[in-house]
């Protein structure tokens, strides 16, 4: 049975992805210290939809996906399953950059920064100047609520009190059953 990620990216992109990708990043660290770890404050929120059906969604709306932005790490430590960019056109100033993380078929983490444009500044891209998370992430939940997308955008700790209290009450409803 396929994965995820070998059902939804495209093949032939994400096989040079997975293959030169050790070679992307010896060059990107040549030219600055890039940080793969994504962090709270690039959070845009957890989208109740199958990966599919959204990344149908970020494409219909322009949004590309982006093979050479693979080794974004989860705070929660899973693997990405999607890396899209938003430009306005190709050699755009900044370009919105979207994680995607599929901890479920039914659910999804979304993550987001703006950033410059790989494509028309590849050396402040990969020393990664002026990366704005907050107004990347704010912008994309924008987006989303506009296009009738509801994010819960809860904080981790906040959604892993709300299952375990959840968890609690099912339970008890067990016991006193």
């Amino acid at each position: 049975m396929r994965t995820i990620v070998e059902t939804l990216e495209p093949e032939v992109p994400y096989r040079v992805r997975q293959r030169l990708g050790p070679s992307i990043t010896r060059i990107a660290r040549t030219f600055g210290q890039p940080e793969y770890r994504l962090r709270d404050t690039g959070y845009v929120g957890t989208i109740h939809q199958p990966l599919d059906e959204f990344t149908e969604t970020l494409e219909e709306h322009g949004f590309e996906w982006d093979p050479l932005a693979w080794y974004h790490q989860p705070p929660v430590g899973a693997e990405p399953n999607g890396s899209w960019t938003y430009r306005r056109s190709l050699l755009a100033d900044r370009q919105i950059h979207v994680i995607l993380i599929a901890h479920s078929p039914e659910y999804i983490d979304v993550f987001a920064h703006e950033e410059y444009n790989w494509v028309r500044h590849p050396i402040k891209h990969f020393r990664q100047v002026g990366i704005e998370r907050k107004a990347g992430s704010s912008e994309v939940r924008r987006w989303l609520e506009s296009h009738g997308i509801k994010v819960d955008a809860k904080s981790r700790r906040q959604r892993q009190v709300t299952h375990k209290v959840k968890d609690f009450h099912k339970y008890l409803v067990s016991i006193i059953r």
